[in-house]
């Protein structure tokens, strides 16, 4: 290879700073030496902002409070969803269990999303155990193939939701952006990664440490409650209390799908008052709306996982796959056999 060529490849490898040395000097249960697990096509922007999390905090202090090291499944260079390599300081099996607290499985949008038979097998290496475990976007189904989240609340990207909660009936799958909950820790997306490690660093070294974190990484997203906070979408119009818990019961039931009575009574109201808010916030009626978020739910189930149609549409609470296919065709104007081949 020339030197021309050999300088242009040189740009596809994005260099890391050497792993740091272990945070030994600490209290018992605190996460202050952390892993990162790159999977392939991983999120660029989740790694970077929890990262830039750590790095922030050692300089704010002016002393190294913590150390992270980026591992992949082989020790081989990871690409990441921007086209560029991660080089990586070591295979997951090689890593000094002694020396860290916490595994952080590094996934994002084009992350494959299936089951892996020898990072499964890594991953539940008796070692891990005794770590904490967290995850960014949708790094958390490895380690729900596992099996290392079973009675876990757990958060992962929106578009992820109804695959986890569907392939992993055990795991709690929460509509946040972030969850902390004992050992465990996992985000939605890149900028609720940033809010996550605000928080784990919090839980160490104090609120106000936070705040000047924030101040250097212009991240003025303190709430109410001087807690980090991950950010609203703005596109979301603020809705009624009532009308966000009956949107609620028709997520939490679409296999066993609520009646309007049902719903009405569950939330205090009148069926008539249901049908009023979803007019004038929605421009909608219940039933219309129920059926879109059913057909999105199958729509998602279709592309990410492999689960039959049969099963997809008895999932998302129709009594047959005819009349499935039927209500798909007319609201995405393509077959859900299609968009399945699509992915």
């Amino acid at each position: 290879m020339s030197d021309s060529n050999l300088d242009q490849h040189a740009g596809d490898m994005l260099p890391t700073a050497a792993a740091s040395t272990p945070i030994v000097n600490k209290a018992n249960g605190e996460l202050r030496n952390f892993a990162f697990l790159l999977l392939e096509n991983f999120s660029m922007m989740a790694l970077t902002a929890a990262i830039d999390a750590l790095r922030t905090a050692n300089l704010l202090a002016e002393s190294e409070l913590f150390s992270y090291q980026l591992v992949s499944v082989d020790g081989t260079a990871i690409c990441g969803d921007l086209g560029f390599s991660a080089v990586v300081d070591a295979p997951l099996a090689k890593l000094n269990w002694q020396h860290l607290d916490a595994l952080v499985v590094c996934g994002g949008l084009r992350v494959d999303l299936q089951a892996d038979s020898n990072l499964t097998r890594l991953l539940r290496r008796p070692e891990i155990k005794g770590l904490a475990l967290g995850s960014l976007w949708n790094g958390v189904f490895a380690l729900a193939h596992a099996g290392l989240l079973d009675g876990v609340p757990c958060a992962v990207h929106r578009e992820n939701r109804a695959s986890l909660r569907e392939l992993f009936s055990r795991v709690d799958v929460k509509d946040r952006a972030y969850v902390i909950h004992d050992n465990y820790f996992t985000c939605a997306g890149g900028n609720s990664s940033l809010d996550m490690m605000l928080e784990l660093i919090a839980s160490s070294q104090g609120k106000q440490f936070v705040r000047g974190i924030c101040d250097i990484l212009t991240c003025d997203r303190i709430n109410d409650t001087d807690e980090p906070a991950f950010l609203h979408d703005p596109s979301e119009m603020p809705l009624p209390q009532n009308l966000k818990d009956v949107i609620g019961l028709m997520e939490n039931n679409m296999e066993e799908m609520l009646t309007p009575e049902e719903i009405a009574t569950l939330v205090g109201i009148t069926r008539r008052q249901v049908e009023r808010l979803f007019q004038r916030y929605l421009g909608s009626t219940p039933t219309r709306y129920y059926l879109e978020l059913r057909l999105k739910r199958a729509h998602q189930l279709l592309q990410q996982t492999q689960l039959s149609m049969s099963d997809i549409s008895l999932a998302c609470g129709f009594v047959s796959y005819p009349h499935f296919s039927k209500c798909y065709r007319q609201f995405f104007n393509k077959t859900p056999s299609s968009s399945r081949k699509q992915t």
